[in-house]
């Protein structure tokens, strides 16, 4: 009789461990990176100022004028490109240089690569669907 019950305490004490692990397992998967000082950086609404076509600055068109990227903490944006919006959800990767933007109406998604950023100057590369590259030059106001 000793011996069962010790063979049943045993028993119930790894499946007590077995069931904490898997818990513990699961809230571990659940939470997600935070995103570094480099990403959070590149958090705010930014105002398009104008582009370069082979090292040459170009101011923005008429259809240019009102053109920005926000990135939100909460991982929305909103993009407005030659003077079209798009809003969604975005990533960042953990080097901070590559922001995908997906958008939620049509799917699109953005691919920006981060050439140069300082506190007031963000310039990108975006490769359009003819993988055309556009460099778009930002700044934060």
């Amino acid at each position: 009789m000793k011996t069962i019950r010790i063979i049943l305490s045993s028993a119930l004490l790894a499946f007590a461990v077995l069931v904490t692990n898997q818990a513990t397992a699961q809230t571990a998967t659940k939470q997600t990176a935070q995103p570094s000082a480099k990403a959070k950086a590149l958090y705010g609404t930014w105002t398009f100022i104008g582009s370069e076509t082979f090292s040459m600055p170009q101011d923005p068109n008429d259809k240019q004028k009102g053109d920005v990227l926000t990135l939100n903490a909460d991982g929305t944006f909103r993009f407005v490109m030659d003077g079209t919006e798009h809003k969604g959800k975005f990533t960042i990767d953990a080097s901070a240089t590559w922001i995908t933007l997906t958008d939620a109406a049509t799917n699109e998604v953005f691919k920006l690569k981060v050439l140069e950023k300082t506190a007031k100057r963000l310039k990108v590369d975006y490769r359009d669907k003819d993988d055309v590259h556009n460099i778009l030059i930002y700044e934060m106001k």
